[in-house]
């Protein structure tokens, strides 16, 4: 047999073996990856909200919803409904459990307060969130949440839920990253905040707990970097406003647990 007849059955054999790879892979079937849509409810009471003065309460809450996943779609949104209502619920405990009932709930409060109180202003709640980072192994939402219910101020939070998007489990720090993160964490912060690194924490005004560095309680991710929020009274008073540390990811990457 020839060189060139050798050749050309070794080709034919190897171009036969990938179209039949080719038709092996188009055969199985492709994972379905969660999509979210944007979704809003909005609800006011008061007797101007249809007026130019818009002198009246309201709540607006932009939301996502996870979708074409079975299972993992409901539970993420279950979590991202529940943590809403404990952020504007003024009970806790309240036995809400749909957006629908907390903005009526909302509105009732302020309608009762406005009974007692003549000069009680319109109260006022939005939320607004936003995927900030979905990947095979990890979905990031960020909610920014406004609240004013009468005082000397509204209160503004920047909050994150990161899941797992196979499960829809939401994944907590440890989940996420190893032990040492928090010391790499501290150095940087006070490299940030100017506290020399013999100093207590706390030497400069801050409030943490036992005098001892802790992450904040909402840690979320980009597309490049990990932010790290720590909202106004959370280690300072209200007048320091947000703290937040944004971190490039591939300086963290040593530190994540996942993939």
């Amino acid at each position: 047999m020839s060189r060139n007849i050798v050749r050309l059955l070794m080709l034919v054999i190897i171009f036969t073996g990938c179209k039949k790879d080719k038709e092996e892979q188009e055969k199985e079937p492709k994972p379905i990856s969660l999509n979210f849509q944007k979704e809003s409810l909005v609800k006011k009471a008061g007797e101007n909200c249809d007026t130019a003065a818009y002198d009246c309460s309201i709540i607006a809450l932009d939301v996502i919803r996870a979708a074409d996943v079975p299972g993992v779609s409901e539970k993420i949104n279950s979590h991202l409904d529940e943590h809403i209502i404990k952020l504007i619920s003024t009970q806790e405990n309240s036995g809400i459990t749909s957006l629908e009932e907390l903005s009526e709930k909302f509105l009732s409060d302020y309608r009762e307060a406005a009974k007692n109180f003549s000069e009680e202003p319109p109260w006022e709640a939005y939320v607004d969130e936003k995927v900030y980072l979905q990947s095979d192994s990890l979905v990031s939402i960020g909610i920014t949440t406004e609240i004013f219910t009468g005082g000397a101020h509204g209160y503004k939070t920047l909050t994150f839920l990161n899941f797992d998007p196979t499960s829809g489990k939401i994944l907590f720090k440890n989940d996420i990253f190893e032990d040492d993160f928090i010391s790499f964490v501290e150095q940087r912060f006070r490299q940030e905040q100017e506290i020399p690194e013999n100093e207590n924490i706390n030497s400069t005004g801050f409030w943490f707990e036992n005098e001892t560095f802790s992450l904040p309680e909402n840690v979320g991710f980009s597309e490049e970097k990990v932010v790290l929020v720590y909202n106004s009274y959370e280690i300072a008073p209200y007048a320091a406003g947000d703290i937040v540390m944004e971190i490039p990811l591939e300086e963290v990457r040593p530190f994540i647990r996942i993939e």
